[in-house]
């Protein structure tokens, strides 16, 4: 896999042979933040408007508080931001993309350098009435158990949404990790689409979520 090419675009294609060190990680986005939004859209990127969608569909009270884990340069809050979500505050592990997702007007808060396995040295349990991870849960960013930290910033009854590109899903435990938090009671699944389109590189699957207690 290290080998192959995953995307006709380098700097997607670089991003998924990361090796999930979170320094690594943060000084790649580091890097990358000017070309982000142009490189993205070029690959037809199409994630954070179907995850948006995806929730608008089933939540009615656009007056929650929102919790975009993994934000980048806001892409979600700003498809969030015309289906009536203006309570919308963020992280990323990359100050530089957090500084973009800022200038979006989209959001009431973002904050850099935050790494998500440790969010929750920053945002208290069960804080938030929603949380969405949009284009995290890939190759070389994180690893599935990141499900579990986010799941515990949401209140209950709260939502969780996730997108999951499927080579990772394909080549990680994320689908075991996902079936254990529905087994033990914690998340129950509300709406879940897969191989649903994502870029040209390929699928996404994307859950959303509803903590339990």
């Amino acid at each position: 896999m290290a080998g192959d090419k995953l995307s006709s675009n380098p700097q997607i294609d670089g991003a998924l042979k990361l090796d999930g060190d979170p320094q690594n990680v943060s000084k790649y986005y580091r890097d990358w933040a000017d070309t982000y939004d142009r490189d993205t859209a070029a690959s037809a990127y199409s994630g954070p408007r179907i995850a948006a969608d995806l929730l608008a569909r089933h939540v009615s009270a656009r007056q929650l508080t929102l919790l975009d884990a993994g934000c980048g340069t806001g892409q979600v809050g700003v498809a969030l931001q015309p289906l009536g979500f203006e309570r919308v505050d963020g992280f990323d592990l990359s100050e530089p993309m957090a500084e973009r997702a800022r200038a979006t007007g989209a959001y009431r808060e973002v904050l850099g350098d935050i790494d998500m396995m440790r969010a929750r040295e920053t945002y208290a349990d069960a804080s938030y009435d929603g949380v969405l991870s949009v284009g995290v849960f890939t190759l070389g960013h994180v690893p599935p158990e990141a499900l579990r930290v986010l799941a515990a910033i949401v209140r209950p009854r709260g939502w969780l949404l996730v997108s999951v590109r499927t080579h990772y899903y394909d080549e990680s435990d994320f689908a075991s990790v996902l079936q254990a938090e529905t087994d033990a009671g914690r998340i129950e699944v509300v709406e879940a689409l897969m191989d649903a389109p994502y870029n040209h590189d390929g699928n996404g699957h994307y859950w959303l979520l509803r903590r339990i207690c």
